[in-house]
């Protein structure tokens, strides 16, 4: 099967004819209008076609062939802590917010064929990302992320809410809420345990990590430079019954290695193989079609250089 990785592009195709029409070729600077009708037919046609071919392989053509196999789905919505406890350092070096944005990073890049959604949240809840498979997308999402100073707090509850909604369209077998956080709930109309409850009905499972170590104090950067011993409130029992609730996982983290280890860990239980639309794998041609236009336009090259600097035959005006 032929496809096409750019489609819309064949829309230069209509004034590309056209200005190339209006632009015919002079074979040879006849001074009079050719007779033979093949001449007649080169003068307009060439350029016509060469225009094609050009716009074509711009389109990205490309021999479509289907691959059979199975590979493993699944859904996840990633809810990120983006309270301003999260700039604490655990290791005195790597913030908890920089140690989560990479290892989610490296979390998508280990399924390849999952789809993710990502939900940022502090006192309120804000969806980044629906679900998606463009993981260079959500890639360059994470990279630009930023904390912010203002509205802060942690709602988790409403914050999980947001992601059960964001999968509950989704046709997928397995869905998976992954739930960073470093805090209590302090802000938010819904608790944790309603929420679990509606990812309980709906059959997904929710699994929670938890940075920082419970009841420790770490590292927090001041605004004017320094840093101070900062304790955050943390409630490892609540997450620990969400997970419990909705047949997930609760795991804690309290360095970046910690946290590498629960995301693992996560990645090992959703392993779940399913049939999918067979997938397709692509062999580019666009650099055939370059080299007909390349072989098509030789000629006219050649008889450029032969006729420069010859005033314009009358018939072509």
């Amino acid at each position: 099967m032929i496809g096409l990785r750019y489609p819309l592009l064949l829309l230069l195709l209509l004034p590309g004819l056209w200005l190339a029409w209006r632009a015919a070729y002079r074979w040879g600077i006849p001074s009079a209008h050719p007779t033979p009708r093949f001449a007649r037919l080169a003068a307009r046609g060439i350029p016509m076609l060469l225009v094609a071919l050009l716009v074509v392989a711009a389109a990205g053509p490309e021999l479509r062939r289907t691959v059979k196999g199975r590979a493993p789905v699944v859904d996840f919505a990633m809810v990120l802590d983006g309270s301003s406890s999260m700039r604490t350092l655990d290791d005195g070096k790597e913030s908890r917010w920089d140690a989560a944005r990479r290892l989610l990073r490296t979390f998508i890049l280990r399924r390849p064929d999952d789809r993710f959604a990502l939900v940022l949240f502090s006192a309120h809840p804000v969806t980044l990302s629906p679900l998606s498979s463009d993981h260079a997308r959500l890639w360059g999402t994470l990279n630009r992320l930023k904390l912010e100073g203002r509205d802060d707090g942690t709602a988790i509850g409403s914050a999980l809410m947001t992601a059960v909604r964001r999968l509950a369209d989704s046709p997928a077998r397995s869905r998976v809420i992954l739930l960073l956080t470093d805090g209590a709930q302090n802000r938010g109309r819904v608790l944790p345990a309603e929420a679990a409850q509606e990812a309980r009905s709906t059959g997904i499972r929710i699994h929670t990590v938890l940075l920082g170590k419970p009841g420790a104090e770490g590292l927090y950067p001041l605004e004017g430079g320094g840093q101070a011993w900062l304790k955050v409130d943390t409630d490892p029992e609540t997450l620990r019954q969400i997970a419990q609730a909705t047949g997930g996982e609760a795991l804690a983290a309290d360095d970046p290695e910690g946290l590498a280890r629960s995301l693992a860990s996560i990645d090992r239980l959703e392993k779940t193989t399913l049939p999918v639309d067979p997938p397709t794998e692509g062999e580019a041609l666009g650099r055939w079609v370059l080299l007909a236009a390349g072989l098509l336009a030789l000629p006219l090259v050649l008889d450029l250089g032969r006729k420069r600097g010859k005033a314009r035959p009358a018939w072509m005006i």
